[in-house]
């Protein structure tokens, strides 16, 4: 083990952060002096019920950090991080803790033989303080079109500095819409970039004197912004969604299967809030219906790659996920796929969107959820949810969930939604 001490005064540290993520997604952090870590470095209590782990009456927990996560801030260079596991006072993972289900996820995958992968893409929006573009630049504009190059390339530099595998950074389709791509990675790793990545972004928009907001559909006329997760999945070292002789095996195939038999109860993770489902409408680059296709942007499931490069990418999630429980739910469902060989519907080349619902009919294609509350519905349903996600957790989460319902259709039906929306996820 890394002798901790000497690295912070070689560094010149002089506080240290430990991060955690909440249920709901929300990165939170605690520091401390280093001059205390030999009395912190096992972990410190947290009042859990203040954020929402668990009931009142059990509101004592431990956050316990993981030493290989260690990373110093860019923009505050004398504080060092490490992020953290929810546990119980005893140390135990706790049943709630979402970078605990992805853990147990993919310990069965690994059990298994499997190494899971995950590339995600991020989308996001800079926005002025009255809520207006900060600009009007296209996809892929340069300056001057494109006036914020520099802020996302300084995002780039602090996410490599802190040991983020950035694969492309550039302007997207909607103007002042912005998004990363990252390099492949272990997929709990991952997961926690993400969490890091998003804090960067917020970080140095706020430096910016801007607001950056990874709400699903901020405004109502230009593109809504996703979280794609490209998925890869190896044993042996080997591409196992991959065959060279079909170029996409069976067990990619299954693996969709799986996802796609589980689809609506997955929803209410991958798409956890009221204006998620405002983003999945046709013809807006997000996908509206269960379906797969090589190379389609406009399905559910897009297989972009052939032979060693074979792996799937899941469109419809967005930024206001948990990035821990959604990488674990897609995995379990695709390891249930693989599992129970699932077949998934047929393939399609073709625009979704425009095919007449008899066509789709024919091809086994049905509709995602459309809303929230359908989403919900299935999530607290689902035996598949049970199994992978726990009692204490499902209870917690739809019970958050349908107060969220409750206050969206009471501002809905006073005329309020829009500013409902807004006041509750902008900063998401």
């Amino acid at each position: 083990m890394k002798d901790f001490s000497e690295l912070f005064k070689a560094k010149d540290i002089n506080y240290i952060q430990f991060q955690f993520t909440s249920i709901l997604g929300e990165f939170k952090g605690v520091d401390f002096p280093v001059k205390i870590w030999d009395a912190m470095k096992d972990g410190t209590g947290i009042d859990g019920s203040s954020l929402g782990f668990l009931k009142a009456e059990q509101s004592d927990m431990k956050v316990i950090p993981d030493l290989d996560t260690f990373a110093i801030l860019p923009w505050n260079p004398r504080v060092g991080r490490f992020i953290c596991d929810v546990t119980d006072n005893k140390g135990n993972a706790y049943p709630t803790c979402p970078r605990g289900i992805l853990r147990k996820i993919i310990r069965k995958a690994t059990s298994l033989g499997y190494n899971f992968l995950t590339r995600p893409e991020l989308e996001w929006y800079f926005i002025t303080n009255d809520r207006e573009f900060a600009d009007n630049g296209a996809y892929m504009d340069l300056p001057p079109k494109d006036p914020y190059q520099e802020l996302r390339l300084q995002i780039s530099d602090y996410m490599i500095n802190m040991g983020i595998g950035v694969k492309t950074i550039h302007h997207e389709v909607g103007p002042s819409q912005h998004e990363i791509e990252f390099l492949p990675s272990n997929a709990l790793i991952q997961a926690d970039n993400v969490q890091t990545a998003k804090l960067i972004v917020k970080i140095e928009a706020n430096r910016n004197n801007l607001i950056s907001t990874f709400m699903p559909k901020p405004f109502p006329l230009v593109a809504g912004s996703g979280l794609h997760l490209h998925q890869y999945l190896e044993k042996d070292r080997k591409n196992i969604f991959a065959d060279a002789d079909a170029g996409i095996s069976d067990i990619l195939r299954y693996y969709i299967g799986g996802i796609q038999k589980h689809a609506d109860s997955i929803s209410a993770i991958l798409n956890p809030i009221t204006n998620s489902y405002k983003r999945l409408i046709p013809n807006h680059e997000a996908p509206v219906y269960i379906s797969w296709g090589i190379g389609n942007r406009t399905a559910l499931i897009r297989v972009p790659g052939y032979e060693k490069s074979a792996r799937i990418e899941y469109r419809a999630g967005d930024a206001s996920m948990n990035i821990y429980l959604g990488t674990a739910i897609l995995l379990a469902a695709g390891l249930d796929g693989i599992k129970h060989k699932i077949e998934p519907n047929t393939p399609v080349t073709e625009n979704i969107d425009n095919l007449s619902k008899e066509k789709r009919q024919t091809l086994g294609i049905k509709k995602l959820p459309q809303d929230l509350s359908k989403a919900l519905e299935s999530f607290e349903n689902s035996k598949f949810i049970l199994k992978n996600l726990g009692k204490q957790f499902v209870d917690i989460f739809v019970d958050i969930k349908n107060k969220e319902i409750e206050e969206y259709q009471i501002a809905k039906n006073d005329g309020k939604e829009a500013e409902w929306e807004l006041n509750n996820y902008l900063l998401l």
